[in-house]
């Protein structure tokens, strides 16, 4: 029966001349040009099929003795298939079939550019087999070999002491052409040469492949793209690049951990600062840990969005501000940003991260000023303006509201939810809508064509549900005293959404 056998692609440069030139093959060119035989072998396919292309891809070297090329036609026909797949070449074994290679076998060879082998009796198709197998393993073995040692070097590289730099020097070195990382907002965390030019923008716009000669393959940590890492064509070493990745994602985790730890515990410190629950000069002590010095002038930014996941968690990972100490104060990141860097810019950055996290995402700012009770004053101003909505929101006067809600030693936040109780509870057991009813109600000042038109929902709804709310909390809205505490209370829920 016809047999079809093929050695495993080795990617490996073997060439036909390599066969030729082994004596212990003892095959003999009968045809062919010099430069077909530089042309390198994927595979062997041993085949005594009349076409044997459904199981050709390219490559190969095929080997035949002509069982079923009785005729001229059979022999051309045989080449001509053969050919149409892109083989290197033709291994003809003589001695069995045919005593030499048939003479129309080698016209077609010719008119195809394909060169003939003459495979002595005395040379077995599987010593050819087994020569390309030895030198498939060899040239493998070879460069495993190799690869472990880049490997290690590039290991090396990044615990050295000079992390993520060193790395990319040594890869660049590996592979002989220029690397880069750069992460999500578009830093270049590292580059070798130092001088190499790179198109940033299209990177991270994502059309770097219009871009000649440039890869950019993602960079992820937890499943989430927070880099890049670039390279010119590789002239070398190409299959050690993701490694490479790996190790700029071990790395860029790492710092992203130390971040983490970094936030909470400036997070904690903010918290007691919020809170007073802590004397100035120990503030000013444990803030002077993490580069916060309360004597001079400071701008804080508050900023969150709506949740996509475990959203203390995720802002955890949003990438460093520029000029900027942050921390995580229950689900706000707050920025603390040192004298000499633009709050506006820094909290449109800011806004940029945020909306990668969740929706919705907005940022308050908070005037500049002095001191702890300057830096706390600076926090309630952002949080307030953070509270206005989506996007960048600045500070508006501090009111007196305001600093009633600031100050710890008022229990505004627990009288504001002992009042608006009874409201919530409603809600939770119908569905209802009674916090948010009230909340319209006083901010239209009592309008209710205003409220009804804002909820869509008809005018008698509105009026039934000031009934209920006057009802379950004991107040009257017609009454200024009772609009002003449960406007209070309102704004005391909402702000005391922050520690």
């Amino acid at each position: 029966m016809p047999v079809v056998c093929a050695v495993v692609q080795s990617g490996v440069a073997l060439r036909l001349a390599d066969l030729i030139a082994d004596p212990t093959l003892d095959l003999r060119l009968v045809d062919g040009a010099a430069a077909a035989l530089a042309r390198p072998i994927r595979w062997v396919a041993v085949t005594e099929l009349a076409d044997p292309r459904p199981f050709l891809s390219g490559g190969e070297l095929v080997l035949t003795t002509g069982l079923r090329q009785r005729s001229a036609a059979a022999q051309r026909e045989f080449v001509a298939r053969i050919a149409d797949r892109d083989v290197v070449g033709v291994g003809f074994g003589i001695g069995l079939t045919h005593k030499a290679v048939p003479v129309a076998t080698l016209a077609e060879a010719r008119r195809r550019g394909l060169p003939v082998l003459e495979i002595p009796y005395s040379t077995p198709f599987i010593a050819v087999d087994q020569f390309v197998a030895d030198r498939i393993l060899e040239e493998q073995y070879g460069r495993f070999h190799d690869l472990l040692d880049e490997y290690d070097t590039l290991a090396r590289s990044l615990l050295s002491g000079r992390g993520l730099g060193a790395l990319v020097d040594s890869l660049q070195q590996i592979l002989g052409a220029p690397v880069m990382v750069v992460d999500q907002q578009g830093h270049i965390l590292a580059t070798a040469p130092a001088a190499a030019p790179w198109p940033v923008e299209e990177i991270l716009a994502g059309v770097h492949g219009t871009v000649a000669g440039l890869t950019a393959t993602p960079v992820l940590v937890e499943e989430a793209v927070v880099a890049h890492l670039c390279c010119r064509t590789p002239r070398r070493s190409a299959d050690v690049l993701p490694y490479a990745v790996a190790l700029v994602g071990l790395e860029l985790a790492r710092r992203q951990a130390v971040l983490a730890g970094q936030r909470q515990l400036v997070g904690q410190v903010l918290e007691d600062v919020i809170r007073g629950g802590i004397t100035a000069a120990e503030a000013e002590r444990r803030l002077a840990t993490f580069g916060i010095l309360a004597a001079g002038g400071h701008v804080v930014l508050v900023g969150t969005a709506d949740p996509a996941g475990d959203l203390p968690v995720r802002l955890t990972a949003v990438p460093q501000l520029p000029g900027a100490i942050t921390a995580v104060v229950d689900e706000c990141l707050v920025a603390v940003l040192t004298p000499g860097h633009d709050p506006r810019r820094a909290a449109q950055l800011l806004l940029d991260q945020l909306g990668r996290y969740g929706s919705a995402a907005r940022v308050g700012i908070g005037g500049r000023r002095a001191g702890v009770a300057g830096l706390r004053w600076s926090y309630y101003e952002a949080f307030e303006a953070m509270s206005r909505g989506a996007g960048i929101n600045d500070r508006e006067r501090m009111s007196l509201t305001g600093l009633l809600l600031a100050s710890e030693d008022v229990p505004l936040r627990d009288l504001a939810e002992d009042l608006l109780r009874p409201l919530r509870e409603f809600d939770a057991r119908h569905g209802g809508a009674l916090v948010r009813t009230l909340r319209e109600y006083l901010d239209a000042n009592g309008s209710v064509a205003t409220v009804a038109e804002r909820l869509i929902v008809h005018r008698n709804t509105v009026r039934y549900r000031v009934e209920q709310i006057e009802s379950l909390t004991g107040r009257s809205l017609g009454s200024t005293a009772d609009r002003v505490q449960l406007w209070l209370a309102l704004a005391a829920t909402r702000i005391g959404t922050a520690p």
